[in-house]
């Protein structure tokens, strides 16, 4: 295991130059040759440490004599995992010093391996549940090991529940598929998972399938086959509320990685027009690949400003914008976000209702108009939507079709809270355009 700490460390110090963790990573197993059980050692102390961030340097700050800050960024990262391994992997302490201290010295900090070697032995004995903090938001922050701008924000709109959501972020979520219904049921997809020695079982939403894997979910046979993608529970039933409908045309606005699209395709049996639209134009290849890959006919792929109106677009039956957000809603899953300073919030909401607007316009008489995102800030949900219906009386709100259990519906809006109801945090607005629609008025 010695490269594998070695390359954990490396990759923890350039992480602190702001990259983001899965890519730093990626970067790091391809450039060393390492076995597969060490890429995983790798994985699982750099994402670890990462996750736990705050309180191993609480820890580690209560015995050092100057600020952990001031300390090369190898050092820190020797002892960040070195705490991590002696207090999350069962790495007996000794072991876990022993090995931090050589790992200084092949990093070439051996002047610091007697720093390294008392600090640990110190800091492994602490209990951040005994500590004391000066208040409740510092207390939060460093025992679930999130941000205090994200810590404050949970506790003045969401106090009864935001150290349950907090909790929740250091649970693993579990694999969420989305079956291809064009090509078969929930029930044989897991039949031919189970062939393949995975354990999958159909969930109440309609087409959503949970399964244990043991290695990448797009390694299997079923997955080649295209008889699924993965996709989250929140995400699939933000996307369900569209209830797209075969011959219709179907606007996704913000579509990379394209799991929303190809659940619309299929909600449409592959008949109709399907545009699938993203700014970012390097990740239009991951929606065509996944189009191809499920059969997918009624699919098109274009890059697209989602802000900016395209009158080529006008008179879509169902519009999807799921927008770019803070992401607060899946910390579970992408541990940068904890540590987010939340600066740039106005322009970022700004962005968000102008998306809504411009979605709006293509929307035909009669139509749907869904917006998501995958965070819990109200600023950034109902106060959005509701600016939006304040400047737009031809839109009302309708009850989501679809809605999870624990959800919190407030003006026919949903909520989903991550650790209440299911693992992601997530959003979703029901609009309709006022007319009529197929001869009857809705």
């Amino acid at each position: 295991m010695t490269n594998a700490r070695r390359t954990a460390a490396l990759a923890l110090a350039k992480q602190e130059q702001n990259g983001y963790s899965n890519l730093v990573l990626a970067a790091a197993l391809e450039r060393e040759a390492l076995s597969p059980r060490d890429k995983a050692f790798v994985s699982a102390l750099f994402y670890g440490v990462t996750e736990r961030l705050l309180p191993l340097d609480w820890a580690l700050g209560q015995c050092l004599a100057k600020p952990l800050a001031k300390l090369d960024a190898p050092v820190r990262a020797v002892l960040r995992c070195g705490l991590y391994e002696a207090k999350y992997m069962n790495t007996p302490v000794p072991a876990a010093v022993s090995e931090a201290v050589s790992l200084c010295r092949q990093l070439k900090k051996a002047s610091a391996a007697g720093l390294v070697n008392a600090v640990l032995r110190r800091a492994v004995a602490l209990d951040v549940s005994a500590a004391r903090f000066k208040d409740r938001a510092e207390e939060l922050s460093v025992r679930y090991s999130v941000g205090r701008p994200i810590v404050e924000l949970l506790l003045e709109q969401y106090p009864d529940r935001a150290e349950g959501m907090l909790a929740s972020f250091f649970e693993k979520p579990p694999v969420t598929l989305r079956c291809n219904t064009l090509r078969c049921t929930p029930a044989r997809l897991c039949e031919a998972l189970a062939r393949e020695g995975i354990n999958a079982r159909p969930l109440d939403v309609p087409g959503a399938v949970e399964a244990e894997f043991s290695g990448s979910p797009a390694a299997t046979e079923a997955f080649r086959q295209g008889l699924y993608h993965v996709q989250g529970l929140a995400s699939q039933a933000a996307a369900l509320c569209l209830e797209a409908q075969p011959g219709e045309t179907v606007l996704d606005l913000c579509a990379a990685p394209g799991g929303k699209t190809l659940l619309l395709a299929q909600q449409m049996g592959d008949k109709g027009r399907l545009l699938s639209f993203d700014a970012a134009e390097n990740r239009l290849p991951l929606i065509e690949a996944a189009a191809a890959r499920c059969g997918l006919s009624c699919v098109t792929v274009a890059k697209g400003d989602a802000s900016v109106y395209d009158p080529a677009l006008a008179g879509a039956d169902r519009v999807l914008c799921d927008v770019p957000c803070s992401g607060l809603g899946i910390i579970a899953k992408k541990p940068d976000i904890r540590y987010k300073s939340l600066e740039g919030g106005e322009k970022l909401r700004a962005l968000q209702l102008k998306i809504l607007a411009n979605a709006a316009r293509y929307v035909k008489e009669g139509g749907r108009l869904v917006y998501s995102t995958c965070t819990v800030d109200k600023r950034e949900n109902g106060e959005v939507v509701r600016a939006f219906l304040a400047g737009h009386g031809e839109f009302v709100p309708e009850q989501p079709p679809v809605v999870l259990p624990g959800a919190l519906l407030e003006d026919k809006m949903q909520t989903m809270l991550p650790g209440f109801a299911g693992p992601d945090g997530f959003f979703t607005a029901v609009l309709r355009r006022r007319g009529v629609r197929a001869g009857t008025p809705v």
